[in-house]
């Protein structure tokens, strides 16, 4: 399996078997084939999964990707939180003529107000108390590329009428600046909240409105498209497994119904996070029903469970660095700085379960 090997079949074979591992097999290869090789902003790849989707809603957003794709016009992609906004994005940039160049995300929420401005259109040196060099901003930095604004609704109205000169003239001036700089980025902009409602209430510019909805994708919520809720899961359980360096993941089909009977208000993130903390918890490769916790009920009885007072120091330890790696969708070097380790620590917790058991083991057989 660590050399590249996909399943392992025992002796007698079992032909119910072999006929589940080889339709497995099929379906993650045509998964694999959707995967593309991005970057992070921090420059790290990472395997990033791309649209997943038969329904029909989903097979209309990815009509209306193919169809923006080729056009340099500003596009407005509406849905609820977790429904993979940013993906749609990125499957517009890498399906444009300038996928070649960068492109770039910023969390209009992330980033604090009076920062923003810095953020996206750069500074000059002295322009203000800290900043001891000229800094590009992400707009000069995407180039000829895409900027991804995500949550535009949440950003004041001051900064809404800079953001509207950007697109009325491609210009901007950085912090500090005398002279404007021009931008030649696709602009692609997403929001939960509801615009219109926001420019009745004059906290959004009716203008920068009509800007930034050229175009506009609506992804639809995954309870508004259950039948996709089993192709999605098994492509986000096989790429929690690589990240996680288990062997491929079985959802037995009691499990896939669980998943489908619930409504995941927090949609494709939270589908993603439950099969993570699946596979962070799971001793085996096949997920059962009880391996996946979905509601709040489920969640908390599991973290009452987790730590009992009859486990030993060391399984306790290790139960709770499984929570929180669970709680950081997988990501061991989160989960390290969670906790305030290190690394090589937190793998050796981790690892530690097979040498308590061959330890405990020892002792059986020498009592």
């Amino acid at each position: 399996m660590k050399a590249g090997a996909y399943d392992y079949l025992t002796k007698p074979l079992d032909l119910d078997q072999i006929e589940l591992v080889l339709a497995r097999c099929v379906r993650d290869r045509s998964l694999r084939r959707r995967v593309k090789l991005l970057t992070d902003d921090g420059g790290e790849p990472r395997e990033r999964l791309g649209l997943v989707g038969r329904d029909a809603a989903m097979i209309q957003v990815s009509k209306m990707i193919a169809s923006v794709a080729a056009t340099r016009a500003p596009v407005l992609v509406r849905g609820e939180t977790g429904t993979g906004k940013e993906v749609v994005a990125r499957t517009i940039h890498a399906n444009s003529p300038n996928a070649d160049e960068p492109f770039v995300a910023v969390n209009c929420t992330a980033v604090p107000e009076p920062l923003l401005e810095s953020e996206l259109f750069g500074h000059l040196r002295g322009a203000f108390t800290g900043a001891t060099n000229d800094r590009k901003g992400r707009f000069e930095l995407a180039g000829t590329g895409t900027i991804f604004l995500d949550e535009i609704g949440d950003v004041s109205p001051a900064f809404q009428a800079k953001l509207l000169r950007v697109l009325h003239d491609g210009e901007f001036y950085p912090v500090g600046a005398e002279r404007s700089r021009r931008t030649s980025a696709r602009v692609i902009a997403a929001t939960h909240r509801p615009l219109e409602v926001l420019v009745r209430e004059g906290r959004f510019r009716e203008d920068l409105y009509f800007r930034l909805r050229v175009v506009e994708i609506r992804v639809p919520a995954l309870r508004e498209r259950r039948g996709d809720i089993r192709p999605l899961a098994e492509a986000l359980a096989a790429r929690a497994a690589r990240d996680l360096h288990k062997p491929p993941p079985v959802l037995v089909a009691e499990t896939i119904r669980k998943l489908e009977a619930y409504d995941w208000p927090g949609n494709v993130r939270e589908l993603e996070n439950a099969l993570t903390r699946a596979l962070v918890l799971a001793r085996t490769p096949v997920l059962s029903p009880d391996t996946i916790v979905v509601d709040a009920g489920e969640r908390l009885a599991a973290a009452g469970e987790a730590v009992t007072t009859d486990m030993p120091l060391s399984a306790a330890v290790r139960a709770h660095v499984e929570r929180v790696l669970a709680a950081q969708g997988g990501n061991k070097t989160q989960a390290a700085r969670v906790l305030e380790i290190s690394r090589q620590r937190l793998d050796r917790i981790l690892n530690r379960e097979d040498d308590d058991g061959a330890e405990r083991n020892g002792r059986r057989s020498s009592s």
